[in-house]
């Protein structure tokens, strides 16, 4: 599925990303795309859009923002290992939907092996000021989730 569109219009694109969680005790949004792409926008955007706050930002120097049960982490730079040894996979076990950025083949696998539900976003800017929004939920399927 694939969606274009302007920063101030992704409800449709949000309201795509919920419907995809129904049923699901977790579910996970890898998000890719370059710096500044716009993948804090749309983690801000789905949050509004789910009536929760406005105050979304990038988990940058956190790693993880926690907006009732929308999760957000910021993966930019972060190998596997140092995640595994900061605890994260734990945080991965709430219940609620997860938004990671910059999430690596190690992340995926390890999501994978769990069971749970993922989706993958790429955000891809266009010269036209809008971003293209892939969208691959091969992985929507899960034991766990």
């Amino acid at each position: 599925m694939t969606f274009t569109l302007g920063e101030e219009g992704l409800e449709p694109l949000c309201g795509y990303l919920d419907s995809r969680t129904k049923g699901h005790k977790r579910v996970f949004f890898l998000l890719n795309g370059d710096l500044g792409s716009g993948k804090t926008t749309l983690v801000r955007n789905f949050v509004r859009f789910r009536g929760g706050r406005d105050d979304v930002t990038s988990p940058t120097f956190s790693l993880s923002q926690d907006y009732d049960d929308v999760f957000h982490y910021d993966f930019y730079q972060k190998e596997y290992n140092h995640l595994l040894e900061l605890g994260f996979i734990e945080l991965f076990e709430r219940e609620g939907i997860h938004f990671i950025e910059w999430a690596d083949t190690g992340i995926k696998d390890l999501l994978q092996k769990c069971g749970f539900a993922i989706v993958r976003v790429d955000i891809v800017p266009l010269d036209s000021g809008e971003r293209e929004y892939i969208i691959s939920d091969e992985y929507i399927t899960s034991t766990q989730s």
